[in-house]
């Protein structure tokens, strides 16, 4: 392992999808990059489910109505004192992903190292 003046504290990753199926098998990749290299959380997010309404015709049938839901599916990863290679590696990993989106979120400790 890295000393601790070298590593980050903690590195939230946040990917969503509309698909759980390429979200389960991103996961997957993920948990094989991180499996015996760093310790780490995994936490499932409710999926969002959004309803959207259009009038089928702009003018006098207004209760004929045509409804459209747009499910969207996220998780959280937490990695704890990550190394500067693992978030390296990790970055490549998130480039070449396609179907998701992602966010990352790097957390310095304050106070004191102990």
């Amino acid at each position: 392992m890295t000393s601790k003046e070298n590593s980050l504290y903690s590195v939230k990753l946040k990917i969503g999808c509309v698909d759980p199926d390429i979200l389960r098998v991103f996961e997957k990749e993920i948990r094989r990059l991180l499996d015996d290299k760093v310790s780490y959380t995994f936490l499932n997010l409710p999926g969002r489910r959004r309803l959207k309404t259009v009038l089928r015709s702009p003018h006098v049938n207004k209760k004929s109505r045509e409804h459209f839901s747009l499910e969207s599916y996220s998780g959280v990863f937490t990695i704890r004192e990550p190394s500067k290679s693992l978030v390296k590696g990790l970055m490549t990993r998130l480039k070449s992903w396609s179907g998701g989106e992602f966010s990352l979120k790097f957390c310095e400790r304050y106070g004191k190292v102990s």
